[in-house]
């Protein structure tokens, strides 16, 4: 999720595809607050243009989307009980009460990601280096899931490298299956800067998986080092989600036009189908021919995203350049929506000059605009690679329910959002830690002797609809009530 383009002799942030600093700066000023701006109503088809900032908050912006209700029943992504929606509003900030967190598993070093099939407690925990373990019985299994660090060796010093292994995904039927898949740039070998997602099956052993590939879903063209995607997910519709990042390099130079281009797989939202004839594209997708594996486009780095267990309504974290960051939001079942990207950059055109949108497309603005230029001072100024998190559907936070929540690797504030329909709320700043000057303020505490809370690489939820975080590159910490 780079940041930093121009050379790669810069600080570029980490190895989950982030970049830890950008061109100018983006230095936090320290400022907290307790919303940016109010939502705006959309229409039921993209506007043309993008959607004014709200009234509040300085540099942060929450604006209208592409509307819709976003759709359907609660269909439910994962195992636990489903209760109905909360009443939604959009009209105030989320009051998120006392928050905590509580440390589920340590010492993982190099941890990006963690995943849990489908009625399963066994948590799947992806280390960028090029292996997985399971914690399963409250324990951290000594043998490994899986392991692919032959093909991975990641660069250090100033440069932290974002390719590696990124992220694991398992279809709905994975205890009948045993199917499963995995996104990863290989630094080495055939597969090398290839932005590759292979599907793999277990062993006769439950707890390790057969070490060699079943299929090759995925396999564009080498790329830059940077802006790598890397996240996939099996949506509500039972379907492989896959993010592509826009090929790397500064205002797209790596891949020109890529990401406006529906037949290219950069800068993308793609839907596979990885029990169809390749090249795996799923039936419904709204482009023909080349493009067929397309389902969302204009894009930079979709590092992270997720869906709503129970709308299926979509959230993107889309990592921005050097000024902008943005949560991008698409209701159920809506399909070829253009995010803008490299014309647009959050809401504003033109952060990368002479750039255009794809002749007779929509561009459609995101919910959450972070203005993280060096001469931003608003409660965000501090983002480097926004992360999206999960609207909280569990129910051992009730205060949360209904929230959306939003990260940054590196930022000290997270956001919370309520999105209703086209509505979407003012937003909620909650430190990452207890500041002790401002003792009120929404914060996650830690117990004593806990490590702060500091870098952030995903926002994963279980099967029960419980959030927890990918913590400071070697913990996954669960979301609890605070006291």
């Amino acid at each position: 999720m780079t940041k930093r383009h121009q050379t790669f002799a810069f600080c570029l942030a980490l190895a989950l595809g982030g970049s830890a600093c950008g061109d100018d700066g983006g230095a936090n000023n320290g400022a907290t607050g307790t919303g940016a701006g109010t939502g705006s109503t959309g229409s039921t088809t993209p506007p043309s243009t993008s959607a004014g900032p709200g009234s509040g908050g300085g540099d942060t912006t929450s604006t209208g989307t592409n509307g819709g209700t976003g759709g359907g029943g609660p269909t439910g992504t994962g195992g636990g009980t489903v209760d109905p929606p909360p009443v939604c509003n959009a009209t105030a900030a989320p009051d998120v009460g006392k928050l905590a967190l509580e440390t589920v598993v340590g010492g993982v070093n190099r941890l990006v990601y963690a995943a849990q099939p489908k009625g399963s407690s066994d948590w799947y925990l992806v280390q960028q280096t090029g292996t997985i373990r399971v914690f399963t019985g409250g324990a951290l299994r000594n043998e490994v899931f899986l392991d692919v660090s032959s093909q991975i060796s990641l660069l250090s010093g100033m440069f932290d490298d974002e390719r590696g292994l990124l992220s694991i995904a398992f279809p709905p039927d994975y205890a009948e299956s045993g199917k499963f898949y995995i996104a990863m740039t290989p630094t080495t070998g055939t597969n090398m800067n290839r932005d590759v997602v292979l599907e793999y099956k277990r062993s006769s052993d439950p707890y390790v998986a057969d070490p060699t590939p079943t299929k090759t879903i995925l396999r564009p063209d080498a790329s830059a080092l940077n802006h790598n995607g890397g996240h996939i997910v099996f949506g509500p519709d039972g379907m492989l989600y896959v993010g592509t990042g826009d090929g790397g390099g500064g205002c797209n130079s790596d891949k020109p036009g890529a990401p406006q281009d529906p037949n290219s797989p950069f800068g993308k939202i793609l839907r596979l189908d990885p029990n169809a004839p390749e090249p795996y594209a799923a039936a419904g997708n709204p482009f023909p021919g080349d493009g067929a594996r397309t389902w969302h486009y204009g894009l930079r780095n979709p590092y992270r995203f997720t869906f709503d267990r129970m709308t299926d309504d979509l959230f993107i974290g889309d990592v921005g350049q050097d000024s902008y960051e943005e949560v991008d939001y698409v209701p159920a079942g809506m399909s070829g929506l253009n995010f803008g990207w490299a014309k647009y950059e959050g809401d504003h055109a033109d952060t990368c000059p002479g750039r255009a949108l794809r002749e007779g497309s929509t561009y459609t603005p995101p919910i959450v605009d972070v203005d993280r230029r060096q001469s931003a001072t608003g409660p965000f100024s501090d983002y480097v690679s926004i992360i999206s998190g999960f609207v909280y559907r569990g129910t051992q936070v009730p205060q949360l329910r209904g929230v959306y929540l939003f990260g940054d690797y590196t930022g000290e504030r997270m956001g919370a959002i309520m999105q209703c329909g086209a509505e979407t709320s003012p937003i909620t700043v909650i430190n990452k830690n207890r500041d002790p000057n401002a003792p009120n303020a929404p914060a996650f505490t830690r117990p004593s002797g806990e490590p702060a809370f500091r870098d952030l690489t995903a926002i994963v939820e279980d099967n029960d609809g419980e959030l927890y975080f990918v913590a400071n590159r070697d913990s996954l910490v669960k979301i609890v009530p605070g006291t």
